[in-house]
């Protein structure tokens, strides 16, 4: 079985500033299998982590939490080496009966250093759950949402696996270790590195926002049956999509099995924009737009396998942030003429790309420019002293909170933090209509640690998680690489690297990097779909704040990317008291007026956003500042200035806002392969035979005319 590897992992390649070397694998690769290349992690394919409504555990809530000093150099260890000293490490912490009665509690999802606190940069989780009897004929499939930076997971005294990456989710195989009908624990090794102590995890320095650490992201247990659903990738066409499903069978036995495909419209009101689960979308009056049943034939013993579902649509509604129509995808499995799982996933037909005759964007096949706020995804509820009450986002309704303050300003994207964020921000977008920019953590990156992360695989692996995550997503339109990082070739190769990787995955979306707005002329997006510049001219660096800087540098990107849309990226000022607060609205409204202007939606425009510097104040970890105050918001929820007229101006050249209530339609014919080629054969025989017609009737025609003389 060949192996599709995403990263070549090359150990021994990364030097470490605190000592010690890195030769931990990434764990997540693509392997061939019947019906084309599959995602596995950890043993297992990977699976969706949209919620579905299978038997679950959701285990989130108190679990108790013993902050302790982690050895890095064991965590970045080989597991084949290091797990012996990791277990000893853990000690007693990890036996079932262990009494943890004496350790804090710790909120789940949640963070062990909230701010201004950052001394604490690891430690042990442990939580004991009931598992229902019902389990027991089941196969347990344990999910994280994200776990910052690395870690390491035990289920009842049994080590289930380790994970590396802090922002994406992973899934681990816990069938052998669970005991159903019984309590079960669960212990979670978690160590998150000090920025600027090694130059071999992601991000690798000091970054402006404040390093979470622990279980920061959701934590569930799913029940699958022996013959189950994996996930369900959807690729969208403005008249269709092309739909491949993964399907997993464990045991020894074998089944007859199908997989029943339906197309469901949705109506997303105010009483379901929050439920995660997708079939929550489905209107209770609402009949399937497609049903088809594949016959998967007899499976046998251990297998994985993909199969393909394409439909083509009429009248289809296409998603857009002025129109955010949605559609659910149910894939029901049935085994030996009893269905045994379901999977739903909900997705949006769209199409971004960059028009081949201009400088400029189209979504399904429009000009568009985007009105942008840059945030990180943090609590915003006001503290005493008026600063944000930190921690990161984990619930549906707190994310939603932030989103609605880019929806009431008229902004419609949103570059989410540079790591990916929540899942739940891009399905909110995605029901909101809000287009998003999600990148991975390559910030401020220099050759030297291009070159380690990407021998290692960890920034390839980042990039694979977050795009097999947020697949369905049609809100996710931008996927960039880097910010504000340095190098030439080493940067250009990388983003290269990464660009061939989107592309095998996805190809969906378009991609960019943030380069310094001090070089114009930096060349190494030409590679990329976009030219994305961080700009701060007259704040930064640059002099004198005035339209003609701002005008000046727009002109020489564009004359550097002639063919790219010019993406800004950043461009803002502090409020930190009176003053700054008039400058925040100077800067405003003088780079608002140069962008705005040469939007791609203009005459000769090449502009294809600009995303202010940011939504929200936030804490960061630089050195002398505690809390960066950026915000066009201010953390209680009232506008600053700049906030007031950054609304009304995107108001004037934004789109139309959404409805409350989207409720899709359309009508759906499957795609059958044997029936597309019966079709095709009447359309290729007319294209032969009129060609050899018309070429017959020339002959005839020539041979009747007489020749004539020439004349010298």
């Amino acid at each position: 079985m060949a192996c599709l590897v995403l990263a070549l992992v090359a150990p021994g390649c990364s030097l470490v500033l605190g000592g010690g070397r890195s030769d931990l694998p990434t764990t997540l690769s693509f392997q061939d299998e019947p019906g084309g290349a599959v995602a596995f992690q950890s043993g297992q394919p990977v699976p969706t982590f949209d919620r579905q409504p299978r038997l679950r555990a959701e285990l989130g809530g108190q679990w108790r939490f013993d902050p302790e000093p982690i050895d890095t150099n064991l965590s970045l260890q080989d597991r084949k080496s290091s797990l012996k000293a990791i277990t000893k490490e853990l000690g007693q912490r990890g036996g079932v009966l262990y009494d943890d009665s004496a350790w804090s509690t710790i909120s789940v999802p949640g963070t062990f250093n909230p701010p201004p606190n950052s001394t604490t940069t690891g430690g042990f989780y442990r939580l004991d759950f009931l598992a229902p009897t019902v389990w027991s004929d089941r196969y347990a499939i344990l999910k994280f949402g994200a776990v910052r930076y690395i870690a390491d997971v035990w289920l009842n005294g049994q080590y289930l696996g380790y994970h590396e990456g802090g922002d994406t989710p992973f899934a681990l195989d816990a069938t052998g270790a669970l005991i159903p009908g019984a309590y079960n624990n669960l212990v979670v090794r978690v160590d998150n590195p000090t920025w600027g102590t090694r130059d071999d995890i992601v991000p690798w320095g000091l970054a402006d926002w404040w390093n979470y650490g622990g279980i920061v992201g959701d934590v569930w247990m799913e029940a699958v049956p022996a013959m189950s659903a994996v996930r369900a990738d959807v690729t969208p066409h403005l008249d269709g999509a092309d739909v491949s499903i993964v399907l997993q069978h464990r045991g020894t036995g074998s089944v007859a099995a199908k997989a029943r495909v339906r197309l469901w419209p949705t109506q997303v009101n105010p009483s379901n924009l929050l439920n995660p689960e997708a079939n929550g979308l489905v209107p209770t009056d609402a009949e399937p737009l497609l049903d088809r049943t594949l016959d998967l034939g007899n499976v046998r013993g251990d297998s994985v396998f993909r199969v393909a579902a394409p439909f083509s649509i009429r009248s289809a509604d296409l998603w857009a942030p002025s129109f955010p129509a949605l559609y659910v995808l149910q894939v029901n499995v049935i085994a030996d003429n009893q269905p045994v799982d379901d999977l739903y996933t909900s997705f949006g037909l769209r199409q971004i790309k960059v028009d081949s005759g201009a400088p400029r964007l189209l979504l399904n096949g429009l000009p568009i420019a985007f009105n942008g706020v840059a945030l990180h995804e943090e609590r915003q509820v006001t503290a005493p002293k008026g600063v944000p009450a930190g921690g990161p986002l984990s619930s549906p309704a707190e994310i939603q909170s932030i989103l609605k303050r880019a929806v009431d300003i008229h902004a419609d994207l949103i570059r989410v933090d540079h790591h990916p964020p929540n899942q739940m921000f891009a399905l909110l977008a995605d029901r909101l209509g809000l287009a998003i920019w999600e990148e991975i953590p390559l910030y401020h990156y220099s050759p030297q640690t291009f070159s380690i992360a990407l021998d290692r695989g960890v920034p390839q692996q980042m990039l694979a998680e977050m795009d097999l995550r947020d697949f369905n997503r049609p809100s996710v339109l931008f996927h960039g690489f880097a910010n504000e990082s340095g190098g030439s070739g080493d940067r250009a190769g990388a983003l290269r690297t990464l660009h061939a990787l989107d592309r095998r995955i996805d190809g969906t979306r378009l991609t960019g990097q943030a380069m310094y707005g001090t070089d114009p002329t930096d060349n190494t997006s030409a590679g990329l779909d976009v030219a994305g510049f961080t700009v701060y001219y007259g704040v930064l660096y640059g002099g004198r704040l005035s339209g003609l800087v701002v005008q000046t540098f727009l002109q020489q990107a564009h004359k550097a990317y002639p063919k790219k849309p010019i993406m800004v990226l950043e461009y803002g000022h502090w409020a930190d008291n009176a003053y700054d607060e008039n400058q925040q609205l100077r800067v405003f409204n003088t780079y608002y007026q140069q962008i705005s202007a040469n939007f791609d939606t203009e005459p000769d425009g090449f502009v294809g956003a600009g995303v202010w510097w940011t939504l929200d104040d936030y804490w960061t970890q630089k050195p002398g500042i505690t809390v960066e105050k950026f915000g066009l918001y201010k953390p209680d929820g009232s506008l600053r200035k700049a906030g007031a007229a950054a609304s009304r101006a995107f108001a004037r050249t934004g789109p139309s806002t959404a409805p409350p209530v989207v409720r899709s339609k359309g009508v759906a014919v499957p795609i059958v392969p044997s029936e597309s080629h019966a079709r095709l054969l009447p359309y290729l025989a007319y294209g032969f035979a009129l060609p050899a017609a018309v070429l017959a009737l020339l002959i005839v025609l020539l041979s009747r005319v007489r020749p004539r003389r020439l004349a010298w």
